[in-house]
């Protein structure tokens, strides 16, 4: 299951959920005000080397981040 990153509108907590894929966003509570009013944001990722080891994914052409 994927970890989604989300923040609140109403206290601008930002927070992470461990969701099955298909989960909507409309299904995640804020933790600190309990609020429905939540938006799914974008987030950094990371994958395993050839040597099994975790390292960052550099962005080559793709202007989201990195």
């Amino acid at each position: 299951m994927p970890i989604y990153e989300y923040v609140c509108n109403d206290c601008n907590e930002k927070f992470s959920l461990l969701q099955r894929i298909n989960t909507k966003g409309n299904e995640a509570t804020c933790p600190k005000c309990s609020s429905k009013r939540v938006k799914k944001v974008m987030s950094s990722f990371c994958c395993s080397s050839s040597e099994g080891l975790p390292s960052s994914v550099p962005s080559r052409g793709f202007g989201g981040g990195g």
